[in-house]
């Protein structure tokens, strides 16, 4: 093309940064005119406004950078993106859906970049829901959005396997750069009628939902040991996993940071603990145990498991809560 693509870039987490950043390393191909990012939000405990990933990524790249609030019935907003006169709008992990108004403004139509192979994991957390559910292989959609959710034909993929020691934050490393790829490789062929999209099995969807701080609680009760590995690996760094052991009737919560699964806690009841060959620590789930390698009283330092049962002797023995215990 004689000319670069005019880019509106949507975006907010971490996934959407290399995806942006190859666009914006390539400025023969593609000139970002607009960076738009959702609002500041309280962090930490001064709870000081702290800038998205994207807002920062476009910040020190010097780019247009705007914030709204709001996008359904924000005219102001819809004007100034409509007068860049963009060829694409591209979305990647924003985490706000976009209001029809807005999906008609670019020339070629808006893009979205989804952590998963659709139509499977439509929704907020693809990438965990893979993990958590032992996917074998996983990958990234470029579609073509429409009014519903993660619902419109799809352009291309690329496809990569899931690791047994994937957690979600080094699958969603290696999904965005194959997002920034994809994204590259395919966007001019788009603007140029080479490339159809291709309509979804919607029979076949699937979807997932916005994870909460509580779906990090281990479960001893109902699930099995396979099942809290994956839920682990899902939800690090955030909300990870986390139970609670009342010791000297004071409730301790513990945070769960590397574990691996045994397949033996015959005569444990569920929620256990019980100290495995190697001294460390094991907790007895719905089916096998948990082996807790690495864990953290809430507000002291992170410990190996041997070096905590030197610590806490009485930990062996107790029984953990579950969350419907009585």
């Amino acid at each position: 093309m004689n000319q670069p693509l005019h880019i509106i870039y949507f975006g907010t987490a971490d996934f959407a940064v290399a995806p942006l950043e190859r666009l914006v390393s390539d400025p023969r191909r593609f000139e970002v005119v607009a960076v738009v990012s959702q609002p500041d939000k309280p962090a930490g405990r001064s709870a000081a406004p702290q800038k998205s990933p994207i807002a920062l990524a476009a910040d020190q790249r010097h780019l247009t950078l705007m914030q709204p609030e709001r996008l359904r019935g924000n005219d102001e907003f819809r004007s100034a993106i409509t007068a860049l006169n963009s060829d694409f709008i591209i979305v990647a992990a924003y985490g706000k859906i976009l209001p029809p108004e807005l999906l008609a403004i670019a020339k070629h139509g808006t893009l979205n970049l989804h952590g998963s192979l659709l139509p499977k994991y439509r929704g907020a957390s693809p990438i965990q829901a893979a993990i958590l559910a032992g996917e074998t292989e996983t990958g990234v959609s470029l579609m073509l959005m429409d009014a519903e959710l993660d619902h419109g034909p799809v352009y291309a993929e690329a496809r990569l396997s899931i690791g047994g020691a994937d957690s979600y934050g080094s699958l969603a490393t290696r999904l965005s750069h194959a997002a920034a790829d994809l994204l590259a490789d395919h966007l001019e062929k788009i603007a140029e009628g080479q490339l159809a999209p291709q309509e979804q099995d919607h029979d076949a969807a699937t979807y997932t939902r916005i994870i909460a701080k509580e779906d990090g609680r281990a479960d001893w009760e109902h699930a099995t040991a396979v099942e809290l590995e994956r839920r682990l690996r899902a939800y690090a760094p955030w909300p990870g996993l986390f139970t609670f052991w009342t010791r000297n009737g004071r409730v301790l919560r513990l945070k769960i940071i590397a574990a691996q699964t045994v397949t033996d806690s015959v005569g444990h009841r569920v929620g256990e603990v019980f100290s495995t060959p190697d001294g460390s620590p094991a907790v007895a789930a719905a089916e096998g145990a948990l082996a807790l390698t690495e864990l953290q009283i809430e507000g002291k330092a992170a410990q190996n498991g041997r070096e905590f049962l030197r610590g806490y002797k009485d930990f062996v023995g107790s029984v953990l809560e579950s969350p419907n215990a009585e």
